[in-house]
């Protein structure tokens, strides 16, 4: 269950951040560098 939510948000979050680099180019790098960062705490966490 818990994996599954995770999966979940972070599937979200993925589909936000590529609707976002298609509208602010110029935010890819800052963008990709914050997921890494959540995707490495979420992973820390579980």
């Amino acid at each position: 269950m818990k994996d599954d939510t995770t999966r979940e948000i972070i599937a979200i979050i993925a589909i936000i951040l590529g609707v976002l680099m298609l509208i602010y180019p110029q935010l890819v790098g800052y963008l990709a560098g914050l997921f890494l960062i959540i995707y490495g705490i979420l992973e820390l966490i579980k």
